[in-house]
């Protein structure tokens, strides 16, 4: 009886673990899928922006507000340079100060867009400085 008991524990054991895993793997796959999501979305818009700006002749390349100007995605360039070559505005509502993690979220939301925006936009204002 106490082996018949044993072997019924290792059994439920290994069920419960195999189901712990696969559980995992579900919510790492939706994961995923959420991330693929939010990338196109953030792709669209970023191109909307992007194909508005071109409309006006406007080049120039975000930056963050604060004690320390900050170009989300071009970190590793020089400032002055990237400044005469496109140009520079600041993001809307951008600061170093955040209070809430609604403004921590907004700002990491905010920075996604930017970078993948400048990184587009420095391309764009390249071609156009060989033109």
């Amino acid at each position: 009886m106490l082996k018949g008991y044993a072997v019924l524990c290792v059994g439920l054991l290994s069920w419960l673990f195999i189901s712990g895993c696969n559980g995992d793997s579900a919510i790492e796959d939706n994961q995923e899928r959420q991330n693929i999501q939010v990338s196109e979305a953030l792709d669209i818009e970023v191109a909307d922006a992007i194909e508005r700006a071109l409309i006006k002749a406007d080049v120039r390349l975000l930056h963050s507000k604060g004690r320390r100007i900050v170009v989300p995605g071009l970190e590793s360039y020089d400032l002055v340079l990237l400044e005469s070559q496109c140009g520079l505005k600041a993001l809307e509502n951008s600061t170093d100060v955040l209070k809430t993690p609604e403004q921590r979220q907004q700002q990491k939301q905010q920075y996604r867009f930017a970078k993948r925006y400048n990184q587009l936009m420095y391309q764009q204002c390249l071609a156009e400085l060989n033109e």
